[in-house]
């Protein structure tokens, strides 16, 4: 690796883990404001979703997609920069793939080097400060070294350099042992723990060597400490442990700690300028409001539609709440967890002032729920008071359960969530009932509404209208407006909270009450059969972090560009506010936000403006926003 006078490291590529993977590409990553790593840390690569998760110096995480399955993940500083990016490497035809920064893009150089079979070494072998990507053939524990990369896809030629080093079975890595400037090649043997190292590009045997690990752990390594000098560390699977060395010696790790799963790839490098967190504040832009719920509003309006649970809409307009009410929904009722619960602008509003509700009304000694239709015109601050139609009823069995939100899909569709009817999941297994499952109607395709084509059932064998079965009570949930995903934050009964994503397009999930709560099972209590059934994206403690959840939005909004594709969600009864970033289905970058912007008493519902931007809804008056901190 390249050094200054003064031994200031200018330049560190780290040593790069070359262990086989599949990976799948695509590329997805946040924007904006920097944090910028000045020593090698670790990222990790799962091989069943392609996601490259970047772990920043105080434990964060920056995550995107690069490969294509069968491909194997490395890492170095191919533009000369001092920042190490993702590559790969193609077995079959040994290809190889240079993506020179860690964001959304295809690779930005290719080529082809070595034999199918080889695997892939990285680093600064000649001291010019920039790494190259040679490989070692363990068919012949031979290791061919060249000092260039290629370029449009062409071959590179015979090696500069080659030599015999190590057996077949180990795993090779590169780094700087010696602190000269020149990566050379080491040998991970994982069958006892051996490492092996020389500090030249010759054959012969390891300058040194020592154990470190156990059977079965993956290598990595890098400069921990930024002394210049590349040291160990290993990944253990099967605790999802890394445990990292700081000197070339035996010994235990001098540092540990747990990232990941055990069937992640790890890697290692200075990742460079990452994402940081933002800097965010709660700003209250209105109070005073009875028993808010949640807030939306149309696509590109300026005004936010607050719904309050007795009845009323309200709006807020230029920073101040109207006197007068949108719309009061007539014939609420707010027994036990009723009333006035969920609103939906139609996707064409601005042109033809649709928009839905939904409420629970009387009904003997119980309660029905309704998704009722209203219109007004679309620049007015009052809706016409009288209904259009019902769009549909729900008897309830009791009054609870009743969930809440509705939304529409980037399909066009209405999704409507409905909770089991509060008899501890009676119904949430059976797709004929309603009750328990997500409904997905047609409002534009019919009076009342048609069945969308793709609808998991025909009537016979389900409920035409149901879309997913296996809820408790979903009362918070929305559709991602760019993915088209489903994320429903699904009440647990006694020991799970959790937040559920239906991809978009996918029907007939089950998600699986009152068969598991949470990841465990309920019902039977112990060895249940969870084969079919759609596992929880998230789950907490009720005993330890809440007893509620709230489920919220993803952020699509221009103001904190780095928020983008975060979801956040609350607990009605612990204050506090959460996130987390999905990536080709799994979660990632997962924050708890009180300590910098502070709780919120019982979070009701989180809101969405017409841009995207997000609030945060407390049942006892007020909307806050949520704002890059100099807002505050």
């Amino acid at each position: 690796m390249l050094k200054t006078s003064g031994r200031r490291k200018e330049k560190r590529a780290g040593i790069r883990l070359l262990i086989v993977g599949v990976v799948a590409v695509l590329a997805t990553a946040l924007s904006a404001s920097i944090a910028v790593a000045v020593t090698d840390t670790v990222g990790l690569v799962d091989p069943t979703t392609g996601v490259w998760s970047l772990r920043t110096e105080d434990g964060l995480t920056h995550s995107f997609y690069f490969g294509n399955p069968g491909d194997i993940p490395f890492a170095g500083d191919w533009n000369c920069n001092g920042v190490d990016t993702p590559g790969l490497y193609r077995q079959s035809d040994g290809y190889v793939y240079l993506r020179n920064s860690n964001d959304q893009g295809n690779a930005n150089v290719s080529f082809f080097f070595g034999n199918p079979g080889d695997l892939p070494i990285a680093g600064d072998f000649n001291g010019d400060g920039c790494d190259t990507v040679s490989v070692y053939r363990p068919s012949e524990s031979r290791v061919f070294i060249i000092n260039e990369l290629g370029s449009e896809d062409g071959g590179l030629g015979a090696a500069d350099t080659d030599y015999y080093f190590g057996n077949p079975g180990d795993s090779p890595f590169t780094g700087d042992f010696d602190d000269d400037g020149i990566d050379t090649i080491g040998l991970y043997r994982q069958s006892t723990g051996l490492v092996y190292f020389r500090n030249s590009h010759t054959q012969g045997n390891a300058e040194f060597q020592f154990f470190f690990g156990d059977p079965g752990d993956r290598f990595i390594g890098g400069d921990w400490t930024n002394d210049g000098t590349d040291t160990p560390g290993v990944f253990r699977p099967s605790q999802s442990m890394f445990y990292l060395k700081y000197t070339n010696s035996s010994g235990n790790a001098d540092a540990q700690f747990g990232y990941g799963n055990g069937s992640m790839l790890p890697v290692a490098g200075n990742w460079g300028d990452i994402p940081a967190i933002p800097e965010l504040a709660l700003v209250e832009v209105a109070s005073g409001l009875d028993s808010p719920m949640l807030a939306v509003a149309p696509k590109g309006d300026a005004r936010l539609f607050i719904a309050e649970r007795g009845g009323d809409i309200r709006i807020l307009k230029n920073g101040a709440i109207n006197a007068s009410p949108f719309l009061s929904v007539a014939g609420v009722s707010t027994c036990g967890e009723g009333g006035l619960l969920g609103l939906a602008f139609h996707p064409d509003y601005a042109s033809n002032g649709r928009f839905f509700v939904h409420y629970t009304a009387p009904s003997g000694s119980s309660i029905q729920s309704r998704i009722v239709e209203y219109r007004a015109t679309p620049s007015s601050d009052t809706a016409n008071p009288t209904p259009i139609r019902t769009i549909l009823s729900l008897e309830q069995p009791q009054c609870n359960h009743n969930a809440g939100s509705i939304s529409f899909g980037t399909d066009g569709y209405l999704y409507i969530p409905f909770g089991d009817g509060g008899k501890q999941g009676d119904n949430a297994q059976n797709p004929h009932s309603w009750l328990g499952s997500v409904l997905r109607i047609d409002i534009d395709g019919g009076v009342p509404y048609a069945i969308p084509a793709g609808n998991p059932y025909n009537g016979t064998n389900g409920a035409r209208e149901v879309w997913a079965t296996g809820l408790r009570n979903p009362f918070r949930s929305s559709i991602d407006h760019q993915t088209g995903d489903l994320y429903i934050g699904d009440v647990g009964h006694h020991d799970w909270e959790e937040v559920s994503v239906g991809p978009n397009g996918v029907a007939g999930l089950n998600y699986g009450w009152p068969i598991m709560e949470g990841n465990a099972c309920f019902d039977p209590p112990a060895g249940c059969d969870s084969s079919g059934l759609t596992a929880p994206a998230i789950t907490y403690s009720t005993h330890d972090d809440g007893r509620s959840v709230v489920g919220g939005y993803v952020y699509r909004g221009t103001a904190i560009p780095s928020l983008g594709g975060t979801y956040f969600y609350a607990d009605f009864f612990s204050d506090w506010i959460r996130s987390f970033r999905l990536v080709g289905g799994a979660v990632t970058d997962q924050r708890d936000w009180t300590s910098s912007i502070g709780s919120v008493n019982s979070v009701a519902g989180f809101g969405e403006d017409g841009n995207g931007e997000l609030y945060v809804v407390s049942i006892s008056g007020s909307i806050y926003k949520i704002a890059p901190a100099r807002s505050a």
